[in-house]
């Protein structure tokens, strides 16, 4: 079963997410990873499920209206009964080493289908970043908002890409592509992997630049794979 979710920030702004569904398996790892052994990304989201079917990647699954007008959901197995505006949250792994909480509200509903929108929380524990091509056939992807401040000699978190500094060209980097330098305004793109069965492709652009620090913004798309 296949769901597509668009994430749209009410106040940020409209992004895409598409999904499809898979099994949820635990967390592995400690409970809390400390911050230097893991990356974060977080996003505003509208999620929606035909009735019978499942949001894919969690334990969510619409089941329709009850008797009396409510919407019947089943959260990991547990029926609940949810009106308009009633919180659907939901946290698990949907590859090794991922994390995925979902805070969300019920938008609308019918017989047929249900909308809900909040707010999606992912984080990859031990990120060990490669650049290459993302599957083409994945389990789940997120789009979400990034901005990045990235020091002189530092490495644009999530990637192999490093900030050298501001030259005559323009803002260098390094592991980017031949070409080094950027302008403010210009894209960087990158695309790899953060660890096995976890991609990503960032499409960034320079908002700002000197000497010691680039800032960086644009989208973070995290793909997981089968």
């Amino acid at each position: 079963m296949n769901i597509c979710v668009r994430a749209l920030g009410c106040v940020l702004g409209a992004l895409c997410v598409c999904l499809t569904a898979c099994g949820a398996i635990p967390f592995i790892g400690n409970a809390a990873p400390t911050p230097a052994r893991q990356v974060s990304f977080d996003g505003a989201v509208t999620l929606s499920a035909k009735a019978g079917e499942a949001i894919a990647g969690t334990g969510i699954i619409y089941q329709g209206k009850a008797p009396d007008g409510r919407a019947i959901l089943s959260i990991d197995g547990l029926q609940a009964l949810k009106s308009t505006a009633d919180s659907v949250n939901w946290s698990g792994a949907l590859v090794l080493f991922s994390l995925i909480d979902l805070k969300l509200r019920v938008v609308s509903y019918d017989e047929n289908a249900i909308a809900l929108a909040g707010t999606i929380h992912i984080v990859v524990q031990d990120p060990n970043p490669t650049a290459g091509n993302p599957s083409a056939n994945p389990i789940a992807s997120f789009v979400v908002p990034a901005t990045f401040t990235v020091s002189r000699n530092a490495t644009l978190p999530g990637s192999t890409v490093s900030y050298l500094g501001a030259k005559s060209g323009g803002a260098e980097f390094a592991n980017l592509d031949q070409f080094p330098f950027r302008e403010r305004f210009d894209s960087v793109v990158w695309q790899g992997h953060l660890r096995d069965r976890i991609a990503l492709r960032m499409d960034l652009r320079v908002l700002d630049f000197n000497d010691d620090r680039v800032i960086l913004g644009g989208t973070a798309n995290i793909i997981f794979e089968q």
